[in-house]
């Protein structure tokens, strides 16, 4: 039960992180914007700052997955030495309830769990008249499926010996496919959750879930012995560049429709009397 355990712990961290810095952001941004407000263009700065942040996790989840990609076509002798040391690691430390834990995230973690977990969220929104977030959460979890059926077929790297596995798998192992479609279905749900109205202790906890779920289910692929470490690497680098780009795309025209939408408002009611 260490890697439950383990998970649990995971779990309770990120919720106290998010719990205590979620609204010290909020606030600073808040602040930032009441100071700009005066500026000819200070609507825009929530798009400025959004482009920001997004360039940058963009940048470095990019420049994370071209490293490992980048030491996997040069053959690197220390990606090799890693990627065999945490596999022999992980065989070592398998236990009955390590396995079953592992079984069910790798489960939900599949193609038909993640499908099944969409489309139940979609229906909702779609229930609920969110329009625009079932066609940014389908579109999303969509185009991050085939992505990773593509980048399968670039890299073509074999998986570990699954005679040693705890589970069958098929297909190419770089990157790996449970830890990128876990990635961008639990990003894009994060990014949901962030802009719903529900009281932030209750976001920071399903924030906290859903990257757990993310390093769970990354971590059963190594776990059963089905993938190497720096598959499930760059399976999380990928997701979040893609989810970030999907994200910021989204995003952007957003707040910049309804920062039109405002300016229009006020040319419409005219000067002040």
């Amino acid at each position: 039960m260490i890697f439950f355990a383990g998970a649990l712990v995971l779990f309770l961290l990120l919720w106290g992180l998010f719990n205590f810095t979620g609204p010290i952001v909020l606030r600073m941004i808040r602040a930032l914007g009441e100071k700009t407000a005066s500026f000819r263009y200070g609507e825009y700065l929530g798009v400025v700052l959004l482009l920001a942040v997004g360039s940058f996790i963009t940048v470095r989840a990019g420049d994370g997955f071209l490293d490992l990609a980048e030491l996997l076509t040069k053959q690197s002798p220390e990606l090799r030495a890693i990627d065999t040391q945490v596999h022999r690691w992980a065989a070592t430390e398998r236990s009955t309830g390590a396995t079953t834990f592992f079984m069910l995230m790798t489960t939900i973690g599949t193609p038909v769990g993640l499908g099944i977990i969409v489309a139940i969220v979609c229906c909702v929104l779609l229930a609920g008249g969110r329009y625009r977030w079932f066609w940014y959460l389908l579109t999303t979890s969509a185009v991050g499926a085939l992505m990773v059926v593509r980048l399968k077929l670039y890299f073509a790297r074999e998986r570990p010996a699954l005679a040693e596995a705890l589970r069958q798998a098929h297909g190419y192992s770089f990157p790996s496919g449970h830890a990128m479609g876990s990635t961008v279905v639990a990003l894009a749900l994060a990014y949901l959750v962030s802009r719903t109205k529900w009281a932030w202790k209750v976001r920071a906890a399903l924030l906290s879930v859903l990257v757990t779920f993310i390093v769970s289910v990354a971590f059963s692929r190594v776990y059963l012995g089905v993938h190497w470490i720096s598959d499930v690497a760059a399976g999380i680098t990928g997701g979040t560049l893609w989810v970030t780009v999907a994200t910021l795309g989204y995003e952007t025209v957003r707040r910049v429709r309804k920062v039109r939408a405002l300016r229009a408002a006020r040319v419409s009611e005219g000067p002040p009397a």
